[in-house]
């Protein structure tokens, strides 16, 4: 029996090298694996018995050979077992072209394939991870072989994601790393993982789960969240519910009273919702939190005293380091794969006043806040912002003077005055009836990006009302 080893990682390497030989395996090896092998007094031949070769094109060649690949190709006889992991590709990312372009494998993938196609007869392990699988496994079977040759095919298609994404720029593949299962879904009936995109920035990087175990859907609120709190600035908090902000509140003078207008904003809402500070939670935060209901608590950075006060709840606890993707944007549904550029980039850049009275410094500031606020708000969105403040809140609507109508009615209902408030839209109004609604309740300053045909219609109704209407030219629209 005979075993062809050639790998960079060596971790478990003696234990997997003592192994095959105390079992009958003659072990043929590359140069620095062999010498690896023999320093730890096990019994070697070098490749070249072989090929007739040590390397070629300085040392870019090792394993290119027709009498190798016959060996590990051959449906009667050769080598049994193939041990390869590939140059540290992902390693060299950070190095520089000169370095990804040395560390691009050429013949390691080559024998994983050759390995895996000849499944029937060939044992591929592809990584260290797998040898204590292989110990516990033995004997194997067909079944278990091609177990071995389906990870050695899901580590090619990673690396060479890995390959496309950072030597290439291309940004058009998608495999998933650290794939792993959740208990449901949506919903109790569904089965449901979680996973990372090879080769490309992930949020689950940046965060650390300190206590619980996340759904579904709690991952779906955490990527809002962290998001939006991370764009708002330092010091924001923020309550999500269903993906939707109920609640979001800029710092101002200290953490309990921010804490307190976030919660403010729909405290109905926000039963049951997740909860995102972009702050430390100490002790004495903590204890205000505490008697409210979250389901899930997301903070830069939770104190002990703090998490030794929330481990008396159910909600989960998790810390995040602020996170902002410039990759691309994917969705997966039905077979059918959608793909577009991140919404980046402040809203606020192109500000123009379009009416005869300019914004207070103050309906400024909110301004800027609710254009942060809105763009993680679903479809046709409008938001109320007052003193740095979400107080209402309508979203999800086929009608954009129904969300209007929602906000006003939600932010009335927990008694916020719209007096000095704004009004800020994800799209263009394409009547007047929302903004007609906005100052029979006292708003003043509303904010869109503009383009409708009416848009002097509207423009002539603000001025007669001592009304301040921004356009933006940027929409914001979140499906």
């Amino acid at each position: 029996m005979k075993a062809l080893l050639s790998v960079s990682d060596k971790r478990g390497l003696d234990k997997l090298g003592h192994m095959l030989s105390n079992n009958g395996y003659d072990l043929y090896a590359t140069s620095g694996t062999a010498k690896y092998l023999a320093s730890n007094g096990i019994s070697v031949h070098p490749l070249e018995e072989i090929t007739g070769f040590s390397e070629l094109a300085e040392g870019r060649v090792k394993t290119l050979n027709e009498k190798i690949f016959e060996m590990v190709l051959s449906k009667k006889e050769g080598f049994d077992i193939v041990v390869v992991n590939l140059y540290p590709f992902k390693e060299a990312i950070n190095k520089g072209i000169d370095a990804m372009v040395e560390n691009f494998d050429i013949g390691g993938v080559a024998l994983l394939r050759a390995s895996a196609k000849n499944y029937d007869r060939v044992a591929v392990l592809s990584s260290p991870e797998l040898y204590e699988w292989f110990y516990e496994n033995i004997p194997l079977n067909n079944e278990k072989r091609k177990f071995l040759a389906m990870k050695a095919m899901e580590v090619i298609i990673k690396y060479d994601s890995m390959i496309l994404h950072d030597l290439f720029n291309y940004h058009f593949s998608a495999t998933i790393d650290d794939l792993k299962p959740l208990k449901y879904g949506e919903n109790p009936h569904q089965h449901a993982w979680v996973g990372k995109l090879t080769g490309m920035p992930s949020l689950l990087d940046n965060v650390k789960l300190i206590k619980g175990e996340l759904s579904y859907n709690n991952y779906l609120d955490l990527i809002v969240a962290t998001q939006i709190v991370s764009d708002c600035g330092e010091g924001t908090m923020a309550i999500i519910k269903h993906t939707n902000a109920c609640g979001v509140a800029k710092f101002r003078n200290d953490s309990l009273s921010t804490f307190q207008r976030a919660l403010d904003g729909d405290p109905q809402s926000a039963y049951g919702g997740i909860l995102c500070i972009n702050d430390i939670v100490d002790g004495e935060l903590a204890k205000v939190i505490k008697p409210h209901f979250f389901d899930l608590i997301i903070a830069r950075k939770l104190l002990p005293e703090a998490i030794n006060m929330f481990k008396q709840k159910k909600a989960n606890l998790i810390e995040f380091e602020e996170f902002k993707d410039a990759s691309m944007e994917w969705k997966i549904s039905n077979g059918v794969v959608l793909v577009q550029e991140p919404d980046i980039g402040d809203a606020y850049e192109y500000m123009k006043v379009l009416t005869k009275r300019e914004p207070t410094d103050e309906e400024i500031e909110d301004a800027k806040f609710g254009l942060k606020v809105v763009r993680y708000i679903k479809s046709n969105a409008i938001v109320l912002v007052k003193d740095g403040t979400l107080i209402g809140m309508g979203s999800g609507q086929p009608s954009r003077v129904d969300s209007a109508s929602i906000a006003i009615e939600k932010s009335r209902k927990y008694g916020h005055s719209l007096e000095g408030s704004v009004m800020i839209s994800d799209g263009f109004f394409p009547f007047a009836d929302s903004i007609e609604m906005g100052i029979k309740n006292g708003i003043r300053c509303f904010v869109e990006p503009g383009g409708s045909k009416r848009d002097e219609e509207m423009i002539k109704l603000c001025d007669e009302n001592d009304a301040v209407l921004i356009f933006t030219g940027k929409r914001l629209f979140k499906h």
